[in-house]
């Protein structure tokens, strides 16, 4: 239950961030689902916008996205953006935890 409170908020302020940061449409973000494509014919971001979002990001939820994971399928949707922001959390909290 936790989890998909924290996941929710993610995704809500993801949303968020494509709006208030990159100027993606507020009616094209409510329309969207947590699948509608971050790219291309969905949402429309290009390479640079990507790189914005990429940014904020590691600044809204204090993470780092090493170039390596800097590819398609992390900005396939919001959803799997939603799901590697949780991860990436998670595995800082799990490092913090064990004193690595």
């Amino acid at each position: 239950m936790i989890e998909d409170t924290l996941r929710s908020s993610i995704e809500a302020r993801i949303k968020s961030l494509l709006v208030s940061e990159l100027n993606v449409n507020a009616k094209t973000i409510a329309a969207s689902s947590l699948t509608t494509s971050l790219l291309g014919q969905g949402i429309g971001l290009d390479s640079v916008e990507i790189l914005g979002l990429v940014v904020f990001l590691e600044q809204e939820f204090k993470i780092s996205v090493p170039d390596s994971d800097l590819t398609v399928d992390l900005f396939k949707n919001i959803g799997t953006l939603a799901d590697y922001v949780m991860k990436t959390i998670s595995e800082g909290w799990n490092r913090s935890q064990s004193g690595v």
